[in-house]
């Protein structure tokens, strides 16, 4: 009867995952590393956290010695200028004119 049990259990297991190995690593607790983003993820997700906390703060440079601290990047300053971001479908002027 015992046997009968465990078999039973064990088939349980094996059915909700893929493989026996993946039973086997909740068996024992093990947490998947989270996944590898890149550095322009990085900088998105910390410029909008930023953002959120408060609009008027250097968020730029701010998100970039996060995610420069974080990836172990060569500390630089974010250059001075304006950067304008367009989404969508936009024409710019000199295509017109062709």
């Amino acid at each position: 009867m015992k046997k009968i049990v465990f078999i039973f259990i064990i088939l349980s297991l094996t059915a909700c995952s893929s493989t026996p190995f993946e039973v086997l690593q909740g068996l024992f607790g093990y947490i998947p590393p989270p996944e590898e983003t890149t550095v322009g993820e990085e900088l998105k997700l910390e410029f909008d956290r930023c953002e959120k906390i408060n609009r008027n703060r250097n968020c730029a440079q701010i998100a970039y010695d996060m995610v420069r601290t974080v990836k172990g990047l060569e500390p630089r300053k974010v250059p001075k200028g304006v950067v304008i971001i367009l989404e969508g479908n936009v024409k710019m002027d000199d295509e017109e004119e062709k």
